[in-house]
């Protein structure tokens, strides 16, 4: 259910504040900062990834603001209340992020948001770095450049990891979302598992939040399937799924994405045997901090911090070149550069706003995710 604009809990308009008036602000006097804005969320899943990348971020800006800023201007992040991934009301925060604070750049997800907003990216000549996963997000929108990849490119390392490593699948059932992002996922692991040999053989969708998935797993259990692919948005529904498939018996493999690499999927046990999913790869040589963070919190942390260390690169840069600190240079900057090192992971941009990364699979053991293989950008294209 999502939220209408203007509604907000006490709780969240603290949260929203603490985090706006902390690192990277200004002191009084001080040069303009310039202003990166990044979306904040009450859904649950959302929001736990969403204060993940707020604090790889900040680990940026204070690294960054602490060397003299970009030019002698200081960085700040900017939160945008996004309420329930609700378009209408990421409109409002986005458009005052945009004339009144002046971001120049933002990270924000969901589908619909990314869609009904790409206008609005392209009239104020904002980048809007997606971490969606839907393939029509960058169609939408000159402005928009995924810093996560598409829905095919999500599904592909986990199916070729199964089609490697584990012959014994040859059936796969589909549990997903019942919005754009869900279509597309049933789509891609059509796509991606059919071309390795890998039947997928039955689907069910669920709405948003479920509050139980006992029918659609009963109906995809009755074609015996090999693995479960849940195609979730992350939080509650994949805990959910997973306790709901091991109660009615299945003991097969459970493979999800990125929006399953979160503490609560490691630590319920459950994902112990038979379980594996694809999710961003922190590289050996990160940060410590970074490091540190990604594994005490949700793993979306290094996506903030990548979104933070690309945009002061590209700032520099740009400073350095004397041309101005907008938009739209930052945008064609990006793109002639293609390939970014960050010190988190690797990227490939590409012209049609679509994005290549570093991703892993990984399993869980002890409690904590544990890296099986990992796929370059260019594994991935």
């Amino acid at each position: 259910m999502q939220i209408r604009a203007g509604v907000r809990s006490a709780a969240l308009i603290g949260l929203i504040l603490a985090l706006a008036l902390g690192g990277g602000a200004a002191p009084a006097g001080a040069a303009e900062p310039i202003a990166l804005g990044m979306c904040q969320s009450t859904a649950p899943g959302p929001a736990k990834f969403a204060q993940a990348m707020w604090k790889g971020a900040e680990l940026v800006i204070q690294d960054v603001n602490k060397k003299g800023g970009i030019g002698g201007r200081p960085l700040k992040l900017v939160a945008m209340d996004i309420g329930k991934n609700d378009p209408a009301l990421a409109r409002q925060s986005m458009q005052k992020a945009i004339s009144f604070d002046k971001i120049v750049s933002l990270l924000c997800w969901g589908s619909n948001v990314m869609l009904q907003n790409g206008p609005l990216f392209d009239e104020h000549k904002v980048v809007a770095f997606a971490m969606s996963l839907s393939a029509r997000v960058p169609q939408e929108s000159k402005y928009v450049q995924q810093l996560e990849v598409v829905t095919t490119l999500v599904v592909r390392p986990v199916a070729e990891y199964v089609k490697q490593r584990l012959p014994q699948v040859k059936k796969v059932a589909v549990l997903y979302v019942d919005y754009e992002f869900g279509y597309e996922m049933v789509k891609a692991a059509e796509s991606e598992f059919g071309r390795r040999g890998i039947a997928v053989t039955a689907k069910a969708s669920h709405p948003i939040a479920p509050p139980d998935l006992r029918a659609q797993l009963t109906k995809l259990m009755e074609g015996k399937p090999d693995a479960l692919y849940v195609a979730n948005i992350g939080g509650g529904e994949l805990v959910l799924a997973i306790r709901t498939a091991r109660e009615l018996g299945f003991e097969g493999l459970i493979m999800t994405h990125t929006g399953g690499d979160a503490p609560e999927i490691y630590g319920m046990g459950l994902t112990e045997k038979n379980f594996i999913l694809d999710a961003h790869v922190v590289l050996d040589d990160a940060p410590a901090p970074l490091k540190d963070l990604a594994a005490n919190v949700h793993g979306y942390a290094s996506s903030g911090y990548d979104f933070a260390w690309i945009s002061q690169r590209v700032l520099s840069a740009l400073a350095q070149e004397g041309k101005p600190l907008g938009g739209e240079a930052m945008l064609a900057k990006l793109r002639s550069l293609a390939r970014v090192k960050t010190p988190a992971t690797e990227y490939q941009f590409f012209p049609d706003g679509t994005t290549a990364r570093t991703l892993g699979v990984f399993d869980v053991h002890q409690g904590k995710r544990r890296l099986l293989q990992t796929f370059a950008p260019a594994d991935s294209r």
